[in-house]
């Protein structure tokens, strides 16, 4: 229904912002990485997303697209409802989680509040095959989808390091359209940093 709202922060609550638009007080709740972004008495733009739940209308938003994709990738996932996909935002930034859900890294998912080895287990299974396709939903590209980077991962997994921190690795990297085995030195380079 709603794109965004774009008005003056009036409010900041422990899971919640109040924007006022025009003396009209919207609440909208959002994940601790999207709060860090909110100033009191400052103009924000949120990207939002309405639940329509029997009895009520929850609006829901975010400073990026990217994390309105992932909420909304989240929510798609049997048995996940919005407070747990906040949570898990709450927890990571959407890049993050993409990463721990290509690399299937239940481990990780798990720490956020809320989330058990069940869940974990189910959005990995429900969105692998989601995150590097649906680049339309929100706007998430992980990895950009190209040949050359994915060989890099593969590469680095090869090597014995777990999926989600060569892709990690990887997305730091500044130029990625160097030969693959310069990639795949830098990157190296990168976890030994990350260390």
């Amino acid at each position: 229904m709603y794109e965004y709202i774009s008005g003056r922060v009036d409010y900041i609550g422990e899971d919640y912002a109040v924007i006022d638009i025009s003396g009209l007080g919207y609440r909208v709740f959002t994940s601790q990485n999207s709060m860090k972004s909110l100033k009191l008495g400052e103009i924000s733009k949120i990207f939002t997303h309405l639940i329509v739940k029997e009895d009520d209308l929850v609006l829901y938003g975010f400073a990026t697209r990217d994390e309105l994709g992932m909420f909304k990738l989240l929510i798609s996932v049997s048995g996940v409802g919005p407070k747990a996909a906040a949570s898990l935002l709450n927890q990571y930034k959407a890049s993050e989680l993409a990463a721990a859900i290509l690399g299937r890294d239940i481990a990780k998912l798990s720490k956020a509040q809320g989330i058990g080895k069940k869940i974990s287990e189910r959005i990995i299974l429900e969105l692998k095959d989601k995150i590097d396709t649906e680049s339309a939903v929100g706007g998430i590209e992980v990895f950009g989808g190209s040949d050359e980077i994915s060989q890099v991962i593969e590469a680095l997994t090869a090597l014995g390091y777990n999926y989600s921190i060569a892709a990690n690795a990887v997305m730091k990297l500044k130029d990625k359209n160097k030969p693959i085995d310069i990639l795949i030195k830098e990157a190296l380079r990168q976890l030994g940093t990350m260390k």
